[in-house]
């Protein structure tokens, strides 16, 4: 919390008013102490509360003073045994209307204050308590978010990992030609007709570019689908083919070929 923040807080008001506990007194004595702006803060604050009293502060009305001197200004009669002289105060009637109001307007303007400045207090620790709150929350969400996240991706693993350990399925590694230094891998289950492609390693296609599977059957391309490449995929699963001498991936436009761009062929590998 910056120096404008502690102050806006209320956490001066609150120690004015003695509203504030120990710890909060010794806090705002360290930032007095450290900070110009937060001692001049609490300085117009207490200003205010004065000026506040004093606004309904009441004189005694001049009756009284008059009285008063008259009595003390009267010559002794030299009888010890007179009765002292006896002041008459003035009656509540003589403030009528008056004294009391004006008290009652003071003390009211302070609990105002006071009250004021509790509100604001108050409101201030309920706003950083609900924003913290708030980011408890996101937080939590995210945290599941996240886990949901690493959950379906260990599913997928081991899905993948018990289809390469299908005793039906074969292993084809289809190597880099035309230098392209690429990488990827076939698992064919003969038996279901299923293919799945790994891509180790392809370049990123161009815009409007895509890469293509082919298999290759009695010596003619056969198309297996086209393949998006998204980071940490595993394994693709392609088009059903029954039997293959060879599998291949072309680059073709974006939505496949009918027939393969051997000039733009990236990786072969025989069955």
């Amino acid at each position: 919390m910056n120096v404008q923040e502690y102050i806006e807080s209320g956490s001066i008001e609150s120690c004015v008013l003695g509203l504030a506990d120990q710890a909060e007194q010794q806090e705002l004595e360290r930032m007095c102490a450290a900070y110009p702006e937060v001692r001049a803060a609490r300085d117009a604050f207490e200003a205010s509360l004065e000026a506040s009293a004093m606004a309904g502060a009441v004189a005694p009305p001049p009756a009284l003073r008059d009285s008063i001197f008259e009595k003390i200004t009267q010559p002794e009669s030299g009888s010890l045994t007179q009765p002292a002289p006896v002041v008459e105060l003035p009656t509540p009637e003589a403030y009528s209307g008056v004294g009391w109001k004006k008290y009652l307007v003071a003390a009211s303007v302070i609990l105002l204050a006071g009250s004021a400045v509790l509100n604001i207090y108050l409101y201030n620790r309920y706003q950083q308590s609900d924003s913290l709150y708030k980011d408890l929350l996101a937080q939590q969400q995210q945290l599941a978010e996240n886990n949901n996240s690493i959950q379906t991706r260990l599913n997928e693993l081991e899905t993948d990992l018990s289809r390469i350990k299908n005793p039906n399925v074969q292993p084809i590694k289809m190597t880099a030609v035309n230098n392209t230094n690429s990488l990827t891998t076939v698992y064919w289950d003969k038996n279901a007709a299923e293919v799945y492609l790994l891509v180790n390693q392809l370049p990123k296609p161009e815009p409007g570019k895509q890469y293509q599977l082919w298999a290759i059957v009695n010596g003619k391309p056969v198309d297996a689908g086209v393949i998006d490449l998204e980071p940490g995929d595993g394994l693709v699963k392609m088009k059903n083919i029954p039997s293959a001498e060879a599998f291949a991936i072309t680059l073709e436009n974006a939505g496949g070929s009918q027939s393969p761009t051997l000039t733009a062929m990236y990786v072969l590998g025989k069955v």
